[in-house]
């Protein structure tokens, strides 16, 4: 037991004393008061805290009030279960001051830059039990005739000395102000949890030494655990349950004998062929043999014959087995019965678990080279030695012997033992193998190389570990060392699956779950039931070679990975390697694709001048999908037909319409039907015909005139318009359009082109627009505002051919034809898609989103995926999928359609967002600006990369997630926007939402086409199960160290699924003010002769002060105010950033100053600012500001 005594005299605060004139003075302290309290921690040699205790009681005091502890350091280590080794005891002693309490009541709320003062808050403590309590404490501060030693207690044996408290009752939530004695560590943050504490006496710290252990080991010793084993590897499924009886017990089938022959033969996997025969020249006379991959030094004769001997005595086993089962009676029964039995199965048991690599293909496989099987599928059944079909594939090698059997495997054997130098009994002299005493000796000699046979095939192999032949190559049991030998660790998915299954490729026996089987089943050799392995559970079948072996499947794997081991080392750490990773998988880039993250697209200039429909990020992913070939032929082929109008596309009232196709052209020298309205009025008609380009001259590059073609306009049997020569039959698909705005009462533009986006994003488009009469338009594309006749147009509409017509305006028409492929017809009633559009669905060729998030559902009245959509079909898949508007009109006569796959880089803008979104544009070359070209020492002309470039983040995803389709539908449907538009707004009314009002717009608009308002996640999931998933445990290895990288399944919410907080506005109602009594004063004054009268206007002055909002809305649908604040109400047309219209009054008042034209009444001079109220009348030339023309002020809704 160890006596302290806590007196102390000691400078609390470290300051050296060099006062002679000052005496010193002994205070005296004693421990005991209710508030007082000790905190025991516990560090080892490496001054590390291994235990701490709050409240530690294991002390005694003489009395009440003591300035004397006494403890025992040992017994306290002891207790706690320290029984040996060396310790450091530490024991604060402290007193709670303000609040007698075990919990930490105090919370940082902020600290300063100085790291010296602490503001704090008790938010479970009112201000009426802590301004008393901190004003008592402060005055004992005050009245002492010493320092207090006052910290701050943050737990964990970390206590912090302070000098000053104050109590701040200027806030809402009183505050208590600390002053620290040093600076705060790096660790100390805010919201961190404390206590003030006194500490009575400075931390007593013992060391104590407990010794080495004395244990007196009475135990059995046991095998340690094998802590090499390497556990990254066990990445794979978990295997299924089994019952008690399944667990031990296992029916003798030949699949049980054929696996456990497996397990007892210890040797790799070396890939030997036993049924392989090298291919020679036939320049040469040598003879192969199969015998020749795996046997070496011994005798394929003796090989074959021992095994027709181990035949026959399984044979012979069976028949006893066969004659102890017809036992009938009591004897049938008895133990002795049983028990030989049991012995015959056993003898069996152990000949076949002998076997060795070829015994086991003879015994268990079927072909040419192994023992006749009576059945074609596995198991398979023997046939009898003594059976025909086993004499004549066994043979005889000695003609003289047996004329009738000369030939078989026996002769192939002898032929190939002869020809085989290394062959041991070569050694044996002549007069010996002659001598039939001796018989015994060269069976020895022959064991003898059959043992070393299987050192030359290890030997053989190893030689052979960089051969790339899938076949001939590597050992598959050896890749996966190969591989770690190259830094590459591999997994198997499969690892817990049973034995069956992994080894042989078989289905297991029949199990049930109490009365429920599980499974399909199929009745095997031996009458065994086993798992149907074309059914439910699918194992990975060859063509005419049954199921193949799991853990196969999975070297199959690795061995694809050890061929392209210099490739993937190579590119490891990028895109390509990542991929040709997933190509070793046989998982294609189009079904799992590699995701970077990015900033939103950075943008520069006013707001105003701001054009949010180009405003937008790409994510480049390969997409695969089908499309619609053939040739259409002459005369009456076509590939689509379809009407087009009807009464419900009338009702739609549409005049303006744009019809969209993809083609991709085979070579032609002659000209192709692309498209035709016909059923109007054939001088009328307009068809589009791809017309090839027949010069000798190359355009662009060198040998490229074969790729250039154009676009015609054929109406009324001329041409009405062309595009230029453009690379049409560049082997990639192409965006054809054709449509008109078909404004009311005025000649409209028939326009027409081609789009598409190169591997650089960048977009090729090619256009021409011919003007048409509104009476024509009526004719042809329709036009409801004309007359109230023929409000649809035309009556058919025909893609890739055209059926005769004998009107002569038809004849430059009749006898096209088109070869190629056709894909994704979409007709927008209602819009004239623009540029910005067009340049989007070129990116994004599957989009048939229009000029506005709205156009999908309610423009797009057919849309033919032809194949896009995976499906082999010509229905209709427009948003509204419940209006058939034209969908029982589509028709094709080809006459061999064919569905090609088609592969292709698709370019999906993805909205900008708040965070990180996916991106593909981390790559940019960036050369910097600096502002005149000028550089000066005392200003930064250059304008930070920060500004002009989007944040970049360390996110890198290589997952499935039904939330990525989710997202590109809704881009396929929506179009590219602006997230931020519609989570972004300060309102106060948006901001005490619980939800985002204008996202929940356009989500509910987006999911009129979802029945049932939801998507089938589970569908999704259960089919990646199919999927190797140890390729995302590889992936790690390949990635970049620093990537925060996601692999597996993810699901998160969608684009447009955003959880919001509603929140609370703060509010005071004590309405205090800068100036006492009185409210601050805002006087406005806005002046500005026109017509002699003012733009604005405001009273004199307004007073702004606390306000509350009211839950009533106005006609606006905004906000009710009620109290006493004053609002300036600003016209709407001025908060409207895209009105790009000069004679707008946004853009004519919304800055100053405005300089009135001499010349006239009513007109103005506007300059272009990026500031408010910053254009300057004077000074040196900007080149920030800019001069507009003058526009008069026509009308406003102000007057």
């Amino acid at each position: 037991m160890a006596e302290y005594n806590i007196n102390n005299n000691e400078n609390p605060l470290g300051i050296e004393n060099n006062l002679t004139t000052v005496s010193s003075k002994t205070i005296t302290k004693t421990f005991g008061r209710p508030e007082d309290y000790i905190e025991l921690h516990i560090y080892n040699t490496s001054n590390q805290r291994i235990f701490s205790e709050k409240s530690f009681k294991d002390y005694i005091l003489p009395s009440s009030l003591s300035s004397t502890i006494s403890f025992d350091p040992e017994q306290i280590l002891l207790d706690r279960g320290y029984t040996s080794g060396q310790y450091t005891i530490k024991l604060n002693i402290l007193r709670n001051k303000l609040f007698n309490t075990d919990q930490f009541p105090f919370t940082i709320k902020e600290i300063s830059s100085d790291k010296r003062e602490i503001k704090s808050i008790a938010t479970s403590i009112t201000n009426e039990t802590l301004d008393p309590t901190v004003s008592s404490l402060i005055s004992e501060i005050e009245s002492s005739a010493y320092f207090k030693e006052l910290s701050i207690n943050l737990d964990n044996d970390i206590i912090i000395p302070i000098i000053n408290v104050l109590l701040n009752k200027d806030s809402l939530k009183h505050e208590l102000l600390l002053k620290t004695l040093n600076t705060l560590p790096s660790s100390i943050r805010i919201n961190l949890p404390f206590k003030l504490v006194e500490e009575i006496v400075n931390p007593i710290s013992v060391d104590v030494d407990l010794g080495d252990p004395q244990l007196i080991d009475d135990s059995t010793e046991l095998m340690g655990p094998n802590f090499t084993i390497d556990i990254r590897q066990n990445s794979s499924v978990p295997s299924g349950f089994k019952n008690y009886d399944e667990l031990l017990t296992y029916s003798f089938t030949s699949s049980y004998q054929h696996l456990l022959s497996k397990l007892e033969d210890g040797g790799a996997d070396l890939n030997i062929q036993y049924d392989y025969i090298r291919p020679i020249s036939e320049s040469t006379d040598e003879t192969t043999y199969h015998f020749e991959n795996f046997t070496h030094f011994s005798s394929a004769t003796e090989r074959l014959k021992n095994f027709n001997y181990k035949i026959k005595l399984i044979e012979l086993y069976d028949s006893q087995i066969s004659n102890i089962d017809s036992i009938e009676g009591s004897t049938s029964a008895s133990i002795f019965t049983i028990d030989n039995k049991n012995n015959i199965n056993k003898k069996k048991e152990n000949l076949i678990k002998g076997f060795d690599g070829y015994e086991q293909f003879l015994y268990f496989e079927s072909g040419a080279f192994s023992w006749p099987k009576s059945n074609t599928e596995n198991p398979f059944n023997l046939y009898s030695v003594t059976s025909s079909q086993v004499t004549t594939w066994l043979g005889n090698e000695n003609s003289a012997f047996s004329a009738s059997n000369y030939g078989g495997q026996l002769l192939s054997a002898s032929l190939y033992d002869k020809q085989n130098e290394y062959n041991l009994n070569k050694l044996i002299p002549t007069h010996v193998v002659d001598n039939d005493d001796n018989s015994l000796y060269v069976n020895f000699v022959n064991m003898m190389g059959q043992h070393f046979d299987q050192t030359w095939t290890y030997i053989k192999h190893l030689t052979e570990v960089n051969n790339s032949n899938n076949n001939t190559g590597i050992s598959k049991d050896l890749v996966y060392f190969q591989l770690k030998s190259l830094g590459i660790d591999t997994f198997d998915q499969f690892e817990n699956s049973n034995l069956t299954e992994y080894i042989l490729g078989e289905g297991q026996p029949r199990n049930t779950v109490g009365l429920i089987e599980i499974g399909d089943y199929i009745v095997g050799g031996n009458n065994q039931n086993f798992y149907n392995t074309n059914g439910h559970e699918t194992l990975v079948t060859a063509s005419n070679e049954g199921s193949i072996p799991k853990q196969d499947i999975t070297k199959e794997i690795w061995k694809r990975l050890y061929h392209n081991a210099p490739y993937l080392l190579k590119t490891k750490g990028t895109e390509r390697g990542i991929k040709a990773l997933m190509n070793c998988y046989g998982i294609p880039s189009t079904v799992l694709n590699i995701k970077e993250y990015g900033g939103s697209t950075p943008i520069s200039g006013p707001l105003k001048d701001l054009d949010t429909a180009d405003t937008y990020k790409t994510f480049t992913y390969e997409k695969s999908g089908l499309a619609l070939k053939g040739d259409s032929g002459t005369s009456t082929g076509y590939f689509i037909k379809t009407n087009f109008s009807s009464s419900l596309t009338d009702a739609l009232s549409a005049s303006a319409k744009t019809i969209e196709f993809r083609i991709k052209p085979r070579r032609s020298t002659t000209d192709y039907h692309l498209f035709s309205l016909s059923g109007s009025r054939d001088d009328l008609d307009p068809h589009l015909v791809l017309t090839p380009y027949t010069g000798s001259s190359d355009i662009s590059s060198s040998g490229d005139s074969n790729q250039y073609g154009k676009i015609d306009l054929f109406i009324g049997g001329d041409i009405s318009g062309s595009t230029i020569n453009f690379p049409v039959f560049n082997g990639d698909f192409w965006n054809i359009f054709i449509g008109l705005s078909g404004t009311s009462g005025s000649t409209s533009n028939i326009e027409f082109g081609a789009y598409q986006a190169n591997f650089n994003k960048n977009i090729l488009f090619y256009t021409a627009s011919v003007p048409q009469l509104e009476a024509e338009r009526q004719l042809t594309f329709g036009d409801p505002y004309y007359g109230g006749n023929n409000i649809g147009g035309a009556l058919e509409v025909y893609f890739g051919g055209v059926p005769s017509n004998t009107s002569a305006n038809y004849n430059p028409i009749d006898g096209l034809r088109y070869s190629g492929s056709l894909q994704e017809i979409k007709y927008h009633f209602g819009e004239l898609l623009n540029h910005s559009t067009l340049k989007k669905h070129a990116l994004e060729p599957f989009m048939y989103a229009g000029n506005a998030l709205t156009s999908s559902f309610n423009n797009v009245v057919l849309r033919l995926p032809l194949g896009s959509n995976d499906k082999q079909d010509s229905s209709s898949f427009h948003p509204n999928i419940d209006v058939a508007y034209l969908d029982s009109s589509i028709a094709s006569n080809l006459s061999t359609p064919e569905w090609e796959e088609v592969v292709e880089n698709h370019y999906l803008p993805t909205p900008d967002t708040v965070g990180a979104s996916m991106t593909s544009e981390k790559v940019r070359i960036d050369e910097g600006t600096i502002d005149d070209n000028s550089l000066v020492v005392d200003r930064k002309l250059e304008t930070s990369t920060l500004d002009r470039q989007p944040q970049d983040f360390e996110d890198l995803g290589i997952f499935f997630s039904p939330t990525n389709e989710l997202n590109e539908d809704i881009i396929y449907t929506l179009g590219s926007f602006r997230l931020d538009d519609y989570i972004g707004s300060p309102l106060p009314s948006a901001q005490t939402a619980s939800k985002y009002e204008d996202l929940k717009e356009i989500k509910d608009f987006y999911f009129k086409k979802v029945k049932g308002n939801r998507y089938r996640y589970g569908d999704y999931i259960k089919q990646i199960q199919y999927f190797d998933h140890t390729l995302f445990k590889i992936i790690e290895q390949f990635v970049p160290f620093k990537a925060n990288l996601k692999t597996g399944l993810l699901i998160e919410p969608h684009f447009l699924e955003r959880n919001k907080f509603q929140r609370e506005l703060p509010s005071r109602n004590d309405g205090q003010t800068m100036v006492t009594g009185s409210h601050q004063t805002l006087e406005v004054e806005f002046k500005k002769d026109y017509n002699s009268g003012s733009l604005y206007s405001l009273s004199d002055s307004s007073f702004i002060s606390a306000n509350t909002i009211s839950t009533t809305t106005s006609s606006r649908g905004d906000r009710k105010e009620t109290g006493t604040n004053g609002t300036i109400e600003i016209y709407d047309d001025h908060l409207n950033p895209f009105n790009k219209d000069p004679n707008a009054e946004n853009n004519q008042s919304h800055q100053g100053p405005l300089i009135p034209n001499s010349t006239g009444s009513g007109v103005v001079r506007r300059k272009r600012s990026n500031n408010f109220l910053g254009t300057a009348l004077k000074g040196k030339t900007s080149n920030r500001y800019y001069k507009y023309a003058e526009y008069p002020i026509v009308s406003s809704s102000l007057y």
